[in-house]
């Protein structure tokens, strides 16, 4: 196709496409796709990254959010094994995709691996989206904003480790892989990307059982992460000797701060606490993309 035919980057999109030719190789290569996967891919952009996992994979289901961009997309990619779905992925029932692709195609024993470069003022919603939809993926390779990386990939005791630090650590086993300058873009962005590998674990750090009061203790401890656990965690509506308690069974000092405790040890505490709590629903929430572009 002739350079004017591209369709232009729309900021309200956050649309950065991908001009590094080798970026898409290595993002594959590190996800290991390979003839038998098939892949989901959100925000294709111009299909710089989709061409690539085309030659490797056993077929693509992609997201794009951009009309005009989709119909130039269905016009390039005419005739291969790739099927885009057109609106925001986030209303959509990803199950009920890819199920259709994998019947479509006679791949219903075929593992399934994210591969995308997302929209960086989305990609807490799409996170969410794919850790609630995990037991889906067997990998899951995303370039984020490389804030955004250090957070998902922080460890207790550093000034990125939250809320969604535990939470997704929680679920995937998180890996960073590389980072990418903004000049691998155009336009480029004003922010360093990363690409990072969640790999979703097999067995669940949380017993299913306890996950709804999980996300409730870890939102009550990060809530007001500059007080001591055993002030911050009243919030959860308890006696404070019933707290103190319950952290002293989980081998947690009340005066412990929420950034030092690992995942094990939030789960201990969530253990020791359930049997006293109202389970509720909880989003999850936590990443500042208030930098992102």
């Amino acid at each position: 196709m002739a350079s004017s035919d591209l369709p232009p980057p729309r900021k309200r999109f956050g649309q950065h496409f991908l001009r590094d030719k080798q970026l898409p190789q290595r993002m594959v290569a590190v996800a290991q796709v390979g003839q038998d996967d098939l892949v989901v891919e959100i925000g294709p952009g111009r299909g710089a990254l989709t061409e690539v996992l085309l030659e490797q994979a056993a077929g693509v289901v992609a997201f794009e959010l951009d009309r005009d961009l989709a119909a130039w997309l269905t016009t390039r990619f005419a005739g291969r094994r790739w099927r885009l779905y057109v609106g925001d992925v986030l209303k959509v029932d990803l199950a009920a995709c890819v199920t259709e692709a994998r019947e479509a195609w006679g791949l219903m024993a075929s593992p399934v691996k994210v591969v995308a470069n997302v929209p960086y003022n989305l990609s807490t919603p799409i996170v969410e989206k794919l850790l609630a939809e995990r037991h889906l993926w067997t990998d899951i390779v995303l370039m984020l904003q490389r804030e955004v990386v250090w957070r998902l990939a922080a460890t207790p005791g550093t000034k990125d480790y939250g809320y969604f630090s535990v939470i997704v650590q929680a679920a995937c086993e998180v890996t960073r892989l590389f980072d990418v300058p903004p000049t691998a873009f155009q336009p480029p962005p004003k922010v360093m990307s990363s690409v990072v590998r969640l790999a979703p674990r097999s067995t669940p750090v949380v017993p299913p059982e306890l996950t709804p009061y999980f996300y409730q203790v870890v939102s009550a401890a990060f809530g007001q992460r500059r007080k001591m656990l055993g002030g911050s965690l009243t919030q959860l509506g308890l006696p404070r000797a019933a707290l103190e308690e319950a952290l002293a069974k989980a081998g947690v000092a009340p005066a412990s701060r929420p950034e030092t405790l690992s995942v094990e040890a939030f789960v201990r505490v969530t253990q020791h606490l359930a049997a006293m709590m109202a389970p509720q629903v909880y989003r999850l929430k936590g990443l500042d993309n208030s930098n992102a572009v």
